[in-house]
């Protein structure tokens, strides 16, 4: 069957998945009646009531090569319609633009790759490795009905039984955060997302240590955890030069950047922790909470020796309330000279005009729970520079007025699917 991604895309606005409660089922059974009618089986987990998974395989009959995964997620953050032009679940379209809740993040993807998928399907091209379409819920709550249920779950796929992270191990996966581009100096720059910076929150404890019993309260605890978050605010934590941000930086080297990439810029080098919340139940106990954004290579020990100087100067405790991982896929991927080859070819355009430059997210995505298996991570949704650039797209998501071009839609379909093509598909010989 041929998909019409514009079509379903505008179906998938108007099912509201918002999370909580998600309720992605309803998008899944929509998915799985899709792929059953193009002749593709496929295996749909739920986890609790109304929340699911689904994933479908087109087989290698030999394969060579470690899997290729096409991964997005179906739910999405609330939207009360407050600031929209137009009603964020009903994908109105305007002037070409459809307008709703998901069309950046991340149900356009899903639709370009189940395009992809089934373009792949229809050709009948016989595979060199195992290609997958994986549609998760909860990823905009912490997966944990999604993503790490996969992973720690049984699974059985073409008669086959492993958990989800047996399944991914080692794979090539497209999933979210790229695919918008940035002019500089005449050029587009195409971002892929090749890395995440681990995410965390730390607590801060502080004690007065004057009090005496709750009849003789002490201020000397709020005042010393003021003085710690002014500290922290302060501090300069130790950086790193990323190979992926080492070319980021020469390939724009004398580029006039945009605010919101020259910030981007900046926290690709930079570890950081931001104070969120000074808090007391009582005037004898204070505790200071903080955003933690990591690079890669820098993981809990590194943290735990700046809580622990931290705390020895302010006389006070700290615990890591949770820290995710984060990793950094390599920028010399020839998978990612395939994007950009089915990019250059959709577009028309050289690599003189264009190119895919990968870069190191500040956020988090689905991508964080697969550093383990050992699989590459390549956030990629491609759409037109004139519909959306980088710094649009991001104000978009989570954001009011989230919208996408019909054109994109179409041309981020069939970028996937050249790419897919080219990955997956047995090479003929000359």
């Amino acid at each position: 069957m041929i998909l019409d991604p514009v079509r379903l895309l505008k179906e998938l606005v108007r099912i509201d998945t918002v999370n909580p409660p998600g309720g992605e089922m309803r998008i899944v059974r929509r998915l799985a009646e899709i792929l059953e009618e193009a002749g593709v089986a496929c295996t749909v987990q739920e986890p609790v009531p109304g929340r699911g998974n689904i994933i479908a395989l087109l087989p290698a009959e030999n394969p060579a090569e470690k899997p290729l995964f096409l991964l997005s997620h179906l739910d999405v953050v609330p939207a009360d319609g407050d600031g929209w032009q137009y009603p964020p679940f009903e994908a109105q379209e305007h002037d070409g633009y459809i307008y709703g809740r998901g069309t950046v993040d991340t149900k356009q993807l899903t639709v370009m790759e189940l395009a992809a998928f089934l373009a792949l399907k229809q050709r009948g091209t016989a595979l060199r490795r195992d290609v997958f379409f994986l549609a998760t819920c909860d990823e905009e709550a912490g997966s944990r009905y999604g993503m790490r249920w996969f992973l720690e779950h049984e699974i059985e796929i073409d008669g086959r039984v492993k958990t989800g992270a047996d399944w991914i191990a080692g794979s090539d996966v497209i999933s979210e955060g790229g695919g918008f581009p940035v002019v500089a100096c005449g050029k587009e720059y195409y971002l892929c997302e090749s890395g995440q910076k681990s995410c965390g929150t730390v607590e801060f404890t502080v004690k007065a240590r004057k009090a005496k019993g709750p009849y003789f309260a002490s201020g000397d605890g709020m005042a010393r955890a003021m003085a710690l978050a002014c500290d922290i605010g302060r501090t300069e934590m130790e950086g790193a030069a990323l190979e992926t941000v080492r070319r980021f930086e020469s390939r724009l080297n004398g580029a006039r950047l945009s605010p919101m990439m020259a910030k981007i810029l900046d926290a690709m080098k930079r570890n950081t922790m931001t104070v969120t919340m000074i808090a007391g139940k009582n005037v004898n106990t204070v505790t200071v909470t903080c955003d933690v954004r990591l690079l890669p290579g820098f993981g809990r020990d590194y943290l735990q020796r700046v809580l622990d100087s931290l705390c020895e100067k302010w006389d006070c405790e700290a615990r890591i309330l949770d820290l995710s991982d984060g990793y950094e896929s390599s920028p010399d991927s020839g998978f990612l000279t395939l994007l950009e080859n089915a990019t250059l070819a959709e577009l028309g355009k050289t690599r003189q005009e264009a190119e895919i430059l990968p870069f190191v997210s500040m956020g988090s995505s689905d991508g964080r729970y697969l550093t383990r298996t050992g699989a590459r991570v390549y956030g990629y949704s491609p759409v037109f520079g004139w519909d959306m650039t980088f710094d649009s797209a991001v104000k978009m998501v989570h954001g009011v007025n989230e919208r996408i071009h019909r054109d994109s839609v179409v041309f981020g379909s069939r970028v996937l699917s050249r790419a897919v093509l080219a990955a997956a598909g047995e090479e003929k010989e000359a």
